[in-house]
């Protein structure tokens, strides 16, 4: 008989965000059987309230829900073998003395241990170096959590090793998530009605986060020679606003005098972005720092290829010796000019879909995952 998991988050949050899809993504392989000898036997979650009430949010978080999760698990403790909290941001919902082993997925650990990095001259807050007091003292509630849990699942090994460092008292190990590479194969997409410029389109997916470095992307599209800048043509998708004191990307566009530039917004389809993959010749990945780094999994996913920083946590994700330094410009309008020359020497057929990274991206294909969990689940109950 197929052991029972109760998976437990805070707000639901929905498939488009990175946390949320990992959730999602855990709860359909639980509901169709893929994680050998498990079986879901329920999620608790609240809806997220439009409300402008901060002090509404945080009962919500800090108190009631908190609450539901203990009652939950003291009037059916027979009906769960394991907890399982499916991102560390809701590590406070641990419950104290828990007679159901209780796990949680670490996607990152940046948040709660912020640091600065310096890259040339410029030095980038990754995680809020100055939280207010309220995000303190939830701070705080989450890293009792985790000292509660029993077993923490980090998905990469920088991850694990943040872990071991700051929770060494807690058992921890790294399953990396998964995703269903079928759904991204080229073969299987219905793509939507996108008219891209005779260019080399090179897509962006990210939002305007410091640690994003869309100041460092645009600054080296700025040092492209004339020839490439002007050949090649930029798709972002994500929030573009403004950002911990970073002027907007469409403030940035212009200040570096970037004209080739669109920007597609963070609403648009799955479909919407999935023919952007299929259609632009790669993806750029500036980023210094990523929890899991769903972008280049995906797009490799596609067969694109992905220029990306060699940086934890999306560096593990990559093919060996396939990233640049974050920090080398002038690596990086290399890489960006030779995919601008190999453009041009194809004929504006270099978006070929590599069969080398889909094959790649089959690493992580979920069947790896959920074998991969079902023995960590079973050896949390052993």
């Amino acid at each position: 008989m197929a052991k029972r998991v109760l998976l437990v988050r805070g707000g639901a949050l929905g498939r488009n965000t990175g946390l949320g899809a990992a959730h999602h993504n855990l709860v359909d392989m639980l509901k169709s059987g893929k994680v050998t000898g498990w079986q879901l036997a329920g999620v608790c979650e609240y809806p997220l309230a439009k409300t402008s009430n901060p002090l509404s949010r945080i009962w919500n978080r800090w108190f009631s829900h908190p609450k539901r999760v203990i009652k939950k698990i003291r009037n059916q403790s027979g009906e769960y073998d394991l907890v399982h909290i499916t991102d560390q941001e809701q590590a406070h919902l641990v419950p104290k003395d828990s007679t159901i082993p209780v796990a949680i997925t670490v996607h990152d650990l940046f948040h709660m241990f912020p640091e600065k990095l310096r890259f040339n001259d410029d030095i980038i807050d990754v995680g809020d170096m100055t939280p207010g007091i309220f995000r303190r003292r939830d701070l705080n509630k989450l890293k009792q959590g985790i000292n509660r849990a029993n077993f923490l699942m980090c998905n990469s090994r920088h991850t694990l090793n943040a872990a071991k460092a700051n929770f060494p008292k807690v058992k921890s190990s790294c399953i990396p998530l998964g995703i269903d590479s079928a759904k991204y194969h080229p073969d299987n997409q219905e793509l939507v009605d996108i008219s891209l410029p005779e260019a080399c389109n090179l897509l962006v997916v990210g939002s305007n986060d410091p640690r994003k470095r869309m100041k460092f992307l645009c600054q080296v599209i700025a040092q492209l020679p004339d020839e490439v800048r002007q050949g090649i043509h930029i798709h972002h998708v994500g929030n573009s606003a403004a950002n911990s004191g970073l002027p907007s990307i469409a403030e940035l566009v212009k200040f570096h005098g970037l004209t080739n530039w669109t920007i597609h917004g963070s609403s648009v389809s799955d479909e919407y972005l999935m023919t952007l993959r299929i259609k632009c010749n790669a993806l750029l990945f500036p980023s210094v720092s990523e929890g899991f780094g769903y972008p280049p999994i995906e797009s490799m996913a596609a067969g694109m290829k992905v220029i990306c920083a060699d940086l934890p946590s999306h560096n593990e994700l990559m093919p060996k010796n396939s990233c640049i330094p974050a920090d080398d410009m002038a690596e990086w309008v290399k890489a960006i000019t030779s995919l601008h020359d190999k453009y041009q020497s194809n004929d504006g057929e270099s978006n070929i879909p590599q069969m080398d990274l889909i094959d790649h991206a089959k690493k992580y294909d979920n069947s790896v995952f959920c074998q991969r969990l079902s023995e960590a689940y079973n050896s949390f109950v052993a």
